[in-house]
């Protein structure tokens, strides 16, 4: 069964690990039941991250279980452009213990507000891109150049667009290393000192 791209972009998130015990899973909607699984040593809580992610118009809801860093519970939402073919939103809570299993995270509200920034917007299996530019919104002040890393067998993406800090705070600290599910490789600059095209 394909894993949906939203939970693609966002696996860098959370993984499972060796210390502390956590529940992992994923699953569409918003609800997933999985197993206890043990922490790696730099991942100190637990969390649940729900994705909303709107593909060539499809919009589906997803929800992560799994290990986290402490040094991400504190991030604002997660806003991610990639111009007209991809657009993604989400929220990572921390918990621990029994308490997880009430956690219901929103997903950030839509910010359609133009904010005057532009991005080099590209979705594409390892291909090249168009020269479209993806108009920036809401708290969007970077621009995202890197690969999205999938699993074995599966091909990697290209991607390209506008996005938030917390976004590239997660990728520059490397709070959650890949999973099995694929992991973002990249680099974020401030959207008025990017290039107009790559």
């Amino acid at each position: 069964m394909p894993v949906p791209l939203g939970l693609l972009l966002f696996s860098v998130l959370l993984t499972p690990g060796d210390s502390l015990e956590c529940e992992t899973c994923l699953g569409l909607d918003s609800n997933c039941n999985g197993t206890m699984e043990r922490c790696s040593t730099h991942e100190d809580t637990c969390s649940v991250a729900f994705v909303e992610a709107t593909v060539a118009e499809v919009t589906s809801q997803e929800i992560r279980k799994g290990c986290l860093s402490t040094h991400a519970c504190g991030l604002a939402p997660f806003y991610l452009n990639l111009g007209k073919m991809f657009i993604a939103r989400g929220k990572a809570v921390c918990c621990e213990g029994n308490d997880c299993a009430s956690v219901s995270p929103q997903v950030p509200p839509i910010n359609n507000t133009a904010n005057g920034k532009k991005c080099p917007a590209c979705l594409s299996l390892m291909g090249p891109c168009s020269s479209e530019l993806a108009e920036c919104t809401g708290a969007e002040d970077y621009c995202l150049d890197g690969i999205l890393k999938s699993a074995p067998g599966w091909s990697d993406f290209i991607i390209r667009g506008c996005t938030t800090k917390s976004y590239c705070a997660i990728l520059e600290k490397k709070i959650g290393p890949a999973n099995i599910f694929g992991s973002v490789v990249g680099k974020c600059e401030p959207a008025d000192k990017a290039p107009p095209s790559l």
